[in-house]
């Protein structure tokens, strides 16, 4: 009867099963082959072309608003002209016989196009035309009228860039290390000016600096100027492409940004300010990604290694001394949720009898600023004051046997008397380490 039953079950079961392994990636045409693993270097849609992990999310342009062409680095350029580069370099043509001016530039804003003048050498005159002379504008112009005037000019807006041609050129530089060969180009546009890695062929910390101010723009406080200043409409600067530093803000980026901030935090603060962080990290509705479900549990191992920056989101004096005092981990007997005072925060004997060993001396002497997270220094008077004072302690010297008439004193003494006025009177005798 069991055997019946599966055998009705298998022909609706079946058609499921493949269904599921297709979805886990099983190759069912291929013959005896392994499954074959998710690609990590591209995320693939609903029959759509591969994506690779180091494109920007779609969203950016939303985030910061609506942007017109162009990159961040580059603005889009209007050049109604019609040149061709690979045929003026056939002719023997050196780069500098029409950009005259480009070996003595020194800023990316210079616009080191060709002159009409220049033009003129070559192509007769025209920048001025001649009385006589017939117009020949439509030669290199595209935008003319029916009476041969020019109706457009070059727009180039100034780049997003810090370079000087003369610096290059003077250490050795080519035209062609930068804007690649130009012998099958016609009319040159963004395309090719240098891309961040044509610079960091030499940018690489050696043969040149790998500072990012070095050719990015900065602002007042020495970050990089994400965001043009002059043109709000322009995108936002933000890194693409694969580099050594893992810096890519691609899609996953979101998830691993943390492993890349706390491996190298300098790296982040190139453009990022604590601000920045915090607005996300510090919200009303905060991500779920910073810690884990159960991070209360296991926090105090990164707060006691130091493995994570607490301060950076929390304030130690009072976030860290409220929850610990309201869970019972504090001075307190009970903690205001009822965990109960067993719960210490020190262990067991950390503070004994006055004559036995004790823990927190070794602790206050090592980092006594640890101690003051959560401490006072009435905390500590009220075990180390004398006992014929107003308010009588337990008597405890926090000094060892013989130390009013040793060098540590007196080298403490002479170092920061006010330390020593914590306990002792002005008029003590023992100030003066007798």
């Amino acid at each position: 009867m069991k055997t019946l039953l599966h055998m009705r079950t298998l022909p609706w079961v079946l058609p499921w099963l493949l269904v599921y392994l297709a979805g886990l990636g099983w190759d069912l045409g291929a013959h005896g082959a392994p499954p074959r693993p998710p690609s990590r270097t591209a995320i693939v849609g609903d029959g759509g072309k591969a994506r690779e992990r180091a494109e920007v999310p779609t969203t950016t342009a939303m985030t910061f608003g609506p942007v017109r062409r162009g990159s961040p680095v580059y603005p889009e350029q209007e050049l109604p002209l019609r040149f061709d580069h690979g045929q003026h370099l056939a002719l023997g043509l050196d780069c500098t016989r029409c950009h005259t001016d480009v070996e003595r530039s020194t800023r990316a804003r210079d616009l080191n196009f060709p002159r009409g003048v220049t033009c003129d050498e070559c192509h007769g005159p025209q920048h001025p035309r001649p009385r006589g002379e017939p117009a020949r504008c439509g030669t290199c112009h595209t935008e003319v009228d029916e009476e041969g005037r020019v109706l457009a000019s070059l727009r180039a807006p100034r780049p997003q860039l810090v370079f000087n041609h003369r610096m290059h050129v003077k250490l050795g530089s080519t035209c062609e290390d930068c804007h690649g060969t130009m012998s099958k180009v016609r009319l040159a546009t963004t395309l090719q000016l240098p891309r961040e890695a044509d610079c960091l062929g030499c940018h690489d910390g050696f043969t040149a600096t790998e500072r990012c101010g070095a050719c990015h723009p900065t602002d007042a406080s020495g970050r990089l100027a994400t965001r043009a200043q002059d043109d709000r409409v322009l995108p936002a600067l933000v890194p693409t492409a694969a580099s050594g530093w893992g810096a890519a803000h691609d899609l996953a980026f979101v998830e691993d940004h943390s492993g890349i901030s706390k491996a190298n935090p300098r790296l982040c603060q190139t453009c990022h300010d604590d601000s920045f962080c915090a607005d996300c990290h510090n919200g009303a509705l905060r991500p779920l990604r910073i810690h884990a479900g159960d991070y209360v549990t296991t926090h105090a191992l990164d707060a006691s290694a130091r493995t994570q920056d607490c301060q950076s989101c929390h304030r130690t004096q009072t976030f860290c001394l409220g929850c610990h005092e309201r869970m019972g981990f504090g001075e307190r007997a009970d903690g205001a949720f009822g965990v109960g005072g067993g719960l210490l925060f020190h262990p067991e004997g950390w503070s004994g009898p006055p004559g036995m060993p004790q823990g927190h001396a070794h602790a206050a002497q090592r980092n006594i600023g640890a101690c003051a997270s959560c401490h006072s220094e009435d905390g500590c008077l009220a075990c180390h004051a004398t006992a014929d004072v107003a308010m009588p302690g337990l008597g405890v010297s926090p000094h060892g046997p013989g130390f009013g008439q040793s060098a540590r004193c007196m080298a403490l003494s002479s170092r920061n008397r006010r330390a020593c006025l914590k306990c002792h009177a002005p008029v003590d005798p023992q100030l003066d380490c007798r």
